[in-house]
């Protein structure tokens, strides 16, 4: 007899969780169109950068998603998911327009990255957080990450080949207003979403007779409480967390040696591969393909699945996925590659979300999932000190492949050692 807490999937989505899911895939579509193409892309083909430039430009982008998610996650802790989500659009709006207006030059798209990293960084808790927000279910939960991963993975198909299309056409940088339409959209998308959770009701409305006495009693209560959950207690709650702890180290871990992919990626495309900047969309929307199979992958998973073991043996196959990539000088096989990585990616985040809001309390779950953010992030930035000496010396694929090894060997190696202390965090 099964002692898991996921009863049965649920047959269909709410209202709002599929208001949710537009919400999130029209505005991480912006972001899909202009990130690779509108900044590396520049910065490679049209200004003719070094690799020390692009891994400038990835490390600026990485620090400042780490500073942005800081800061939306406190946003959401402290004012709830509907004043979160008008930022993260004006925020957005805001960076399109000027990258659009003055992004003519290497230092501008430099600063470009920084303000599309730090609204990048903003908005991830739209994804990562708000499902929580809809509903306690674990099964449920479940079932709206992997939409959301879905159509998120849709967007890596639909941005990237967007771009690629105005780019060939026009520019590298025009693909920014494809940035701002999509936004506009998302608002759109947005403008009814009304959170289920009756603290989020309490933070976010007052009563209708206009009688606000008890509703601002109750709303300071809410906002002293939230601003004594300091960033230190939810880096707490993490590390004294087993599944937490875990998850972050499994996390970070995994990813470090894939922080070496976004500087030299489009080196890979121009000197080994020889193919135009255009190639950089489609072949990212090649591993959006896989992506979406991967997220219906974890549609699928039944309940004893949704565990920290399965989400190693996912990251393993993205490190297997990798090395097919970049591992010859065919486009044809680093598509396949795309394509396999891909799956095992949309497998990944569904899982990941998950068991991040099935664990965290909701009150820190912004800051929460922040800091396992900053984890994320710090593993790719950390490589970006070495990967141009690493290019220099051994050259571009040389160094790619080696990524890729990294990135399959350290969940392998915890799936054959740490399986007593994924069973003992399991029983916690």
């Amino acid at each position: 007899m099964s002692t898991s807490p996921f009863p049965k999937s649920q047959p269909s989505l709410s209202v709002q969780a599929k208001r949710l899911v537009a919400m999130r895939f029209l505005i991480y579509t912006g972001f899909q169109t202009s990130y690779f193409i509108g900044v590396i892309g520049t910065l490679t083909y049209a200004d003719g950068a070094s690799v020390i430039a692009t891994s400038l430009a990835v490390f600026f982008m990485n620090v400042f998603v780490i500073l942005g998610s800081f800061a939306g996650g406190a946003a959401l802790d402290a004012w709830g998911p509907r004043r979160h989500f008008s930022l993260s659009i004006v925020g957005t709006l805001a960076t399109g327009a000027a990258i659009i207006a003055f992004g003519s030059a290497t230092g501008i798209v430099l600063l470009g990255a920084v303000l599309l990293g730090f609204v990048m960084g903003f908005a991830q808790s739209i994804a990562t957080s708000y499902p929580a927000y809809l509903t306690d279910d674990p099964v449920e939960l479940k079932d709206i990450n992997s939409a959301i991963a879905m159509f998120s993975n849709v967007s890596i198909i639909v941005g990237p080949t967007l771009g690629g299309f105005v780019a060939a056409a026009a520019s590298s940088r025009a693909v920014f207003v494809l940035m701002v339409i999509f936004t506009v959209l998302a608002l759109a998308a947005g403008w009814g979403f009304r959170p289920q959770g009756g603290r989020v009701a309490a933070r976010e409305s007052t009563p209708a007779d206009g009688s606000t006495t008890a509703s601002t009693a109750s709303q300071n209560s809410d906002s002293s409480t939230f601003a004594r959950v300091t960033f230190a207690t939810s880096i707490k709650t993490v590390f004294t967390n087993s599944v937490l702890a875990l998850l972050f180290c499994i996390i970070f871990l995994s990813n470090f040696g894939y922080g070496a992919f976004d500087p030299l990626e489009s080196f890979f495309y121009r000197d080994v591969l020889h193919v135009g900047v255009e190639w950089m969309g489609w072949l990212s929307s090649a591993s959006g393909v896989g992506a979406v199979l991967g997220a219906v992958i974890a549609l699928r998973l039944p309940p004893h699945l949704i565990n920290l073991k399965t989400l190693l043996a996912a990251l393993m196959s993205v490190g297997l996925g990798s090395l097919l990539y970049v591992g010859t000088t065919y486009v044809g096989v680093a598509l396949i590659g795309q394509i396999a990585l891909g799956v095992a990616w949309g497998v990944v985040n569904p899982l990941h979300n998950t068991i991040v809001q099935t664990t965290a309390p909701l009150e820190q779950l912004g800051r929460v999932n922040s800091v396992m953010g900053f984890g994320n992030m710090f593993a790719g930035v950390a490589p970006l000190a070495i990967a141009p000496w690493l290019a220099a010396t051994f050259g571009v694929q040389q160094t790619l492949v080696g990524a890729g090894m990294v990135v399959t060997a350290v969940p392998a190696a915890l799936l054959l050692f740490g399986r007593r202390h994924f069973d003992r965090a399991a029983r916690q």
